[in-house]
């Protein structure tokens, strides 16, 4: 991270992270916070610090603040160079971009400048020397604009050794100059407060940013780590079912060579045993793969909710009695709520998610909390909603949506949700809504006499905030 040279890249870098991290929810919002909030903090001081004080110590003898204009458009200057600086600075310390050294230089230069003017303005009268608050204020401006990128490219004891350094040099060129001991002796303290203050605001936020980017990216493995789990956890299945009998095969095969070698009738028992064995294992591996396939739903739902609450994510589900529904229309359901908490954990910067459940006698979504059209086509929602036969109806919500990712989420992962459902004669409705969430939402029509009796208490009862 530190001691790379600057290619002008750093700046490409950071943008194209922000843009990943668009609409991403809370990460973003300390993102942009951070930055303008560096951004904006050299112009106060600029205004407070330098200007104020400035003109509040022109000596009394000065019937113009024209000598004054060569230290204020500097500082003007300093504040330019700062945000380009700064920008890149942050890129550096979170993305471990190249570090800003030719801008960190000319700050450097413009701050060594600024010093060398006031120190004139001082010793030519145009500055009170009775002023001394004032004094030691226009003295640190300079400094925190290169104080704080310097913050962010290097690390905290070459900081210290720099304070010491600029110190010792500032001081001897003042007293050579003639500023009066009394002004020269603040200097330390003066300059001690510019590094402690570029290390509570650059550095800092230079910290956090890195921790939320870590973060995140700890998001997306926990998502990644998930599916491999699932498939390892299918590799064991596969393995305890088939491998035994894999073994036995192997063994009996061997053994029928050798009989059928030395002619022995045997050998044909054998080869009947292996081709029973291989018979048995295929349909052991279609129970395996036919089960993997039907997913329990009560065990996705909580699954679901196990998963997303480990991410960080509050989940609020509304369940009615789902004992009572076919197997064919738990297992597509099921699948849904395994495709749905996996796009919210990838695709989403959710804090809440909302998972409801609900079976119908009349076709009629009575409590889905979700009714209208699907986005971008009109009526599409009611008019799954008005089928007059009896139907389940899942729905699953959650906020944190991130624009860029919308148009890339509806991938395979949707298409074969989409597919199992037209089994079923049932559809499903993916997009987002106008209050800014995203909803997935699958219906499957019932036949006369499969309607479960759901033993809900209602959505007043599963802790589900109200709606705004």
């Amino acid at each position: 991270m530190y001691g790379a040279e600057d290619d002008g890249g750093a700046e490409p870098v950071f943008q194209e992270q922000l843009l990943k991290l668009r609409g991403r929810g809370r990460v973003a919002q300390v993102f942009l916070w951070a930055r303008w909030t560096l951004y904006v903090t050299p112009w106060l001081m600029y205004c407070g610090w330098l200007v104020a004080p400035l003109v509040a110590t022109a000596a009394p003898s000065q019937h113009s603040l024209l000598p004054l204009l060569p230290v204020t458009l500097l500082g003007l200057v300093q504040c330019g160079v700062y945000l380009p600086g700064v920008r890149r600075g942050l890129s550096h310390y979170v993305y471990g971009t190249p570090a800003p050294w030719r801008l960190i230089a000319v700050s450097g230069v413009l701050a060594a400048a600024s010093m060398a003017l006031l120190t004139k303005l001082m010793t030519d009268g145009g500055l009170s020397t009775t002023n001394l608050q004032s004094w030691s204020t226009m003295t640190l401006f300079p400094t925190l604009p290169i104080g704080c990128l310097l913050s962010l490219v290097i690390k905290k004891r070459w900081q210290a050794l720099v304070y010491v350094g600029v110190t010792a040099v500032t001081m001897t060129a003042m007293s050579l100059a003639g500023v009066p001991l009394v002004c020269v002796a603040g200097l330390p303290i003066t300059l001690a407060f510019a590094t402690v203050f570029a290390a509570l605001t650059c550095r800092s936020w230079g910290w956090i940013l890195a921790a939320m980017r870590e973060l995140d990216e700890a998001k997306g493995a926990q998502a990644r780590l998930a599916v491999a789990e699932e498939r390892l956890r299918f590799a064991r299945d596969m393995h305890d079912v088939v491998g035994r009998n894999l073994a036995v095969i192997a063994l009996k095969s061997e053994l029928a060579v050798r009989l059928s070698r030395k002619g022995r009738p045997e050998a044909a028992d054998q080869m009947s045993e292996v081709q029973q064995m291989a018979q048995d294992s295929q349909r052991e591996v279609r129970d395996v793969v036919r089960a993997y396939r039907e997913a329990d739903l009560d065990v996705e739902m909580a699954g679901a909710r196990a998963v997303l609450q480990a991410a960080g994510v509050q989940c609020l589900m509304d369940q009615e009695d789902s004992t009572g529904l076919p197997q064919q229309v738990q297992s597509v359901l099921a699948w849904v709520v395994r495709e749905g908490t996996t796009n919210v954990l990838r695709h989403a910067n959710a804090s809440t998610c909302w998972l409801t459940l609900r079976v119908t006698s009349d076709g009629t979504p009575g409590g889905d909390r979700t009714r209208g059209a699907e986005p971008g086509r009109a009526g599409a929602g009611a008019d799954t909603a008005a089928r007059p036969e009896p139907a389940v109806i899942f729905t699953m919500e959650n906020d944190g949506v991130v624009p860029d990712v919308i148009r890339r989420s509806a991938g395979s992962g949707i298409a074969g949700l989409r597919e199992r459902l037209a089994a079923l004669d049932g559809t499903l409705v993916v997009g987002p809504r106008p209050d800014g969430r995203f909803w997935l939402r699958a219906h499957v029509p019932l036949e006369e006499g499969q309607v479960a009796q759901g033993d809900a208490s209602g959505l007043a009862a599963s802790g589900w905030p109200a709606r705004t």
